[in-house]
């Protein structure tokens, strides 16, 4: 039998040191960001029971959670995602709240990740989740917010492309689709798969409107300015379809408005999970870094589920990637602390920490070392790159 005892599961890395160190700062510019925004902190439980995730309309399959079996023989799950936990927790424990409510958090959540697509398993997520208001000016300070998030965390160029649920939504409500063939629709269309999408509604097309058809056709390729929304409205005569379009202009031309604009991009193509998004989407993407770094949207039906009916609106930040995009970009600076190696020698060890705490508190990082020779000191503060002081 294999010993793993000096191995980590697929997914997982240790961090250590300078990363480390980074990414913990990283943490705390984000939580700065949303307390002095207003928004209060909370953290769910790293175990769940499954049946929290097992919801109509989740976000991750099942085969991509993490599960076992408690003492009682209850499933349980590892988080898999921060916005469940809290709309039960907003849905149990804070009915009695003053709404709207704004929360944030910053939490590691497990997901299971094939081993040879580069993704870990274990990734740290830092979010908003603005619960029980339905207004497109919230949708667009939660955008505007992540934006700020990631320009302050030193990330540089990087778009957040916007899009609607309801546009793919109002195109496909009068086809007579089954589940499977929407997700395969859907799939095709957010993957840009053209080979595929012209498949599945060649195979379809007697179930479309000839217009819905159309613009179906065109949808992965709707991206790019505000211009694109003229060039969807003018696709369709669909008024829902039309009244998405507007909001993600509007939306658009706020963020635009706040000297923003050259981050962010509109695309049409984006078609997140069917039900579980209700209105504005957005996905935030980087160099250095394959996945989207930022990505949220409207959630109106979740909370719900959890038994109070309230709107909600948020994002999520992938923290392992904006460290990954800053290593690649070579923003990974690190300031130069000055760092001193106290030798006492033969003096007193009670006058070596008083030392240090003095130094300390002039915001200079204090090691004392207890090698009895100086030069073996002087030469482990060479190595070590820190400052030699001798009392």
């Amino acid at each position: 039998m294999a010993n793993w005892r000096k191995y980590i599961p697929e997914g997982t890395k240790d961090i250590l040191f300078q990363e480390c160190k980074k990414k913990v700062e990283i943490e705390n510019i984000l939580r700065e960001i949303y307390v002095n925004s207003g928004f209060l902190e909370v953290k769910s439980p790293t175990l769940e029971f499954y049946d929290v995730f097992n919801i109509e309309n989740s976000t991750l399959p099942q085969e991509k959670i993490y599960k076992l079996i408690d003492s009682q023989g209850r499933i349980l799950a590892l988080r898999a995602d921060m916005t469940t936990p809290i709309a039960r927790i907003v849905g149990t424990k804070l009915k009695d709240a003053i709404y709207p409510l704004r929360l944030c958090y910053t939490s590691n959540v497990y997901r299971v990740n094939e081993s040879l697509n580069g993704k870990n398993s274990e990734i740290t997520q830092s979010g908003v989740e603005v619960v029980g208001i339905k207004d497109i000016n919230a949708d667009a300070e939660v955008i505007i917010m992540g934006i700020n998030a990631l320009l302050n965390c030193g990330l540089e160029n990087f778009k957040v492309e916007l899009g609607h649920a309801e546009v793919f939504k109002a195109l496909i409500e009068d086809a007579n689709l089954d589940y499977e063939e929407k997700e395969k629709l859907r799939e095709s269309i957010d993957s840009k798969n053209f080979t595929a999408l012209n498949e599945i509604l060649h195979e379809n097309k007697d179930k479309f409107e000839e217009s819905s058809l159309n613009i179906l056709k065109e949808l992965p390729k709707l991206f790019g300015g505000i211009e694109v929304i003229e060039k969807a409205s003018v696709l369709t005569c669909n008024k829902r379809a039309i009244k998405a379009l507007e909001a993600v202009r509007k939306v658009y031309e706020v963020v635009e408005s706040m000297g923003l604009g050259e981050y962010v991009a509109v695309d049409l193509g984006m078609v997140h999970h069917i039900d579980y998004y209700t209105g504005i989407i957005f996905r935030g993407y980087t160099q250095g870094f394959g996945g989207n770094i930022l990505s949220g949207g409207r959630y109106d039906n979740l909370v719900a589920q959890f038994g109070e009916n309230k709107p909600a609106t948020g994002f999520a930040i992938d923290v392992d990637g904006i460290i990954k995009s800053l290593e690649t970009s070579g923003n990974f600076s690190d300031k130069n602390d000055e760092k001193v190696l106290l030798y006492y020698g033969e003096k007193d060890f009670k006058e070596a920490c008083e030392k240090a705490q003095q130094l300390r508190g002039e915001r200079v990082i204090v090691e004392i070392t207890h090698f009895k020779e100086e030069k073996k000191a002087r030469e482990y503060a060479y190595n070590k790159n820190m400052k030699f002081f001798k009392i």
